[in-house]
C-alpha cells in the first residue's frame, strides 16, 4: 500500500476512492462493557484491556488499511483521524441506531450497529481533539422508533456514560427527530410527540432546481407517515427542502458508522442509506410517488383502482385531525384493501417496497448533498463544508426483509473510507449485488457532472484495500460473493451474475 498523502475537504470527499475492507473471521461481539482493547497499544491512553475484545483489534487494523497516519502507525504518535478531526471541532458520530428492536425479535445487533465498534472510534477522535472538542452521538431513527430505549437496549448509553467519566470532551447524545409517532386510542398511529432534543434548533435547506425530484410531479411524492400536504409545503415547483438539525451543520467532520444489511426500497443500506437518520422532520422525505409505472408512479406496479382509492384514504386519514374520523376511514380502507384475499392484486406491491422504486434514491442524494455542501446555516457552498469519513459494522450483518426485520448472519466484515459512494458500491459488491441493478449506488457514482457532486471520478478508480492487496472494484467483484438474500421485492432483480 502506498503512502497515504493528505488532502483537504474537498479532495478527501470527492477524490480519495480508497475503501479498506477486512474479513476479520468474527461471529460476534464482546459482552463486557466498555469494551476494552485486547491489549495496550502505543497509542492507547486508558488503562483497560480486554483479551476477548477482538473487534476493537480489526476495527484499528482497518483503519491502519484505509492508510490513516500510516507512518506512525505502531508508534505512540498513531494518530488516524488526525487528518479528518483536529482540536476544537464539533465532530458527529452517525450511527445506525434505526429502532430499538427487530422487528421479528431476532438479533438487533442485524439491525443497529454494536457499541463495541464505536467504543475505539471514540478513542481515536479524542486522540484526534487532544481536549479540544465536542463530540455529538446522534440519530433521527424511524419515527416510531424509541430513541432512549434503543440506547439501553444496546448499551450505547452506558458506554457513552463511562467515557464520559474518561474525557474532558463533551460527549453528547440526542434524538435528532423533532417529533416521534406514538399510538392515539382507537388503536391508531396518527399521534406525533414532540422531540426537539436538538439545543440549536432546525434549519430548513433548499435544493431548488438542483435536487433530483426537479421535473418530478411533486404533487405526487409521499412518505406513509405523514400528509401530502406537509410533502407539498417542503416539496413545489422550485423548491426541493428538507429540515436539518442545526446541530448536524454546524459540525465540522462527521464519522458515519453504518450496518451492513439489504433494504425494501433501496436494496442495501449503508453509507449513502444511513444518512436518511439526519434530517429532522420525516415530512420532508419522498419515499414514492403515487400511481402504478404505467401511471407515472412506483408506488406499485399494476393499475389498480383498489389501490388507487386506498391512496385516497390513506391521504384522508393523514390529514385529517379528528381520531375518529381517521379511525372510520382506515376501516373502510382495511375492507377495501383485503379483498385482495379474495380477489389478489395483480401485484402486491404497495408504497414501492420493490426494485422499481425511482424515489427514495433522489431523497437520499439530496441529503448527502446537503450534507456535505450546506454551510452552518444552511446556504449551500461550492465545496464541501465537512470532513468525513466511514466504516461499516457488518461483524453480524442483515440480509432479507431489511431494514427492520432482517435475517441476522455473520460475515464478519469491516468495511471503511472516504467516500459514500465508493464505500457502497464495495460493499453492496461483497454482498453479491449487481450495483448497476441499485439506482442509489448507480446514480452515486454517476454523480460527477452535478454542480455538487458526492463522488467524482470513475467507478475504475475506487481502490479496494484488503489485507496486503489492492483490487480495482470489479476484481473485487470476481472474488468476492458473500451471497445475500436481497428483500423478497428485489430477489431475481438485484443479485450479481456468476
Amino acid at each position: 500500500m502506498g503512502t497515504m498523502t493528505t488532502l483537504g475537504i474537498t479532495e478527501s470527499l470527492l477524490q480519495d476512492k480508497r475503501v479498506a475492507v477486512s474479513f476479520t473471521g468474527l461471529k460476534d461481539y464482546p459482552t463486557e462493557l466498555p469494551f476494552d482493547p485486547p491489549e495496550k497499544y502505543p497509542e492507547y491512553g486508558l488503562q483497560g484491556v480486554d483479551p476477548s475484545n477482538q473487534v476493537y483489534a480489526w476495527v484499528r487494523e482497518t483503519l491502519h488499511r484505509a492508510g490513516l497516519d500510516q507512518k506512525n502507525f505502531g508508534t505512540p504518535h498513531w494518530n488516524p483521524l488526525g487528518d479528518i478531526v483536529q482540536p476544537g471541532m464539533k465532530v458527529l458520530i452517525k450511527p445506525n441506531t434505526v429502532s430499538h428492536m427487530h422487528e421479528e425479535h431476532k438479533d438487533l445487533f442485524s439491525v443497529i450497529i454494536h457499541p463495541s465498534v464505536l467504543r475505539p472510534v471514540l478513542d481515536y477522535l479524542c486522540i484526534a481533539l487532544k481536549g479540544q472538542g465536542k463530540i455529538l452521538v446522534g440519530d433521527s431513527q424511524v419515527i416510531f422508533g424509541l430513541f432512549e430505549e434503543a440506547m439501553a437496549t444496546s448499551k450505547i448509553d452506558k458506554l457513552l456514560a463511562w467515557y464520559r467519566q474518561q474525557t474532558s470532551i463533551p460527549i453528547e447524545c440526542i434524538d435528532l427527530r423533532t417529533v416521534r409517532g406514538v399510538r392515539t386510542w382507537m388503536y391508531g398511529k396518527w399521534g406525533r410527540q414532540k422531540v426537539n432534543q436538538d439545543p440549536l434548533g432546525y434549519q430548513t435547506v433548499d435544493l431548488g432546481n438542483e435536487s433530483f425530484f426537479k421535473d418530478i410531479d411533486p404533487k405526487r411524492l409521499r412518505i406513509a407517515i405523514a400528509s401530502y400536504k406537509k410533502m407539498y409545503e417542503h416539496h413545489s415547483e422550485d423548491r426541493h427542502e428538507y429540515v436539518f438539525p442545526k446541530s448536524v451543520l454546524a459540525s465540522d467532520a462527521i464519522i458515519n458508522i453504518p450496518k451492513l444489511k439489504t433494504h425494501r426500497r433501496t436494496a442495501v443500506t449503508l453509507a449513502l442509506k444511513n444518512f436518511m437518520g439526519l434530517p429532522a422532520s420525516k415530512d420532508s422525505l419522498p419515499h414514492f410517488r403515487t400511481g402504478s409505472v404505467e401511471e407515472g408512479g412506483d408506488q406499485y406496479i399494476n393499475p389498480s383502482w383498489r389501490k388507487r382509492v386506498c391512496l385516497v384514504l390513506h391521504d384522508q386519514i393523514q390529514t385529517r385531525s379528528w381520531v375518529p374520523v381517521k379511525f372510520m376511514l382506515a376501516v373502510i380502507k382495511k375492507i377495501i384493501w383485503d379483498t385482495h384475499k379474495v380477489i389478489p392484486f395483480k401485484d402486491d406491491i404497495y408504497e414501492a417496497m420493490w426494485y422499481g422504486n425511482d424515489t427514495l434514491w433522489r431523497t437520499l442524494l439530496d441529503i448527502n448533498r446537503i450534507v456535505f455542501y450546506a454551510d452552518k446555516n444552511g446556504k449551500l457552498r461550492d465545496t464541501p463544508q465537512r470532513k468525513y469519513f466511514c466504516l461499516i459494522d457488518g461483524i453480524v450483518a442483515g440480509e432479507g426483509n431489511g431494514p427492520l426485520s432482517p435475517n441476522p448472519l455473520t460475515p464478519g466484515v469491516l468495511i471503511a473510507g472516504y467516500n459514500s459512494a465508493a464505500i457502497d458500491a464495495v460493499a453492496a459488491s461483497i454482498m453479491g449485488f449487481d450495483i448497476d441493478k441499485i439506482p442509489l449506488v448507480k446514480k452515486g457514482l454517476e454523480d460527477g457532472q452535478q454542480k455538487r457532486p458526492v463522488f467524482q471520478g470513475s467507478r475504475e478508480q475506487i481502490e479496494v484495500i484488503e489485507g496486503e492487496r489492492t483490487l480495482s472494484l470489479a476484481e473485487l467483484q470476481k472474488s468476492k460473493n458473500l451471497k445475500f438474500e436481497p428483500h423478497p421485492a428485489w430477489k431475481g432483480h438485484v443479485e450479481r451474475a456468476e
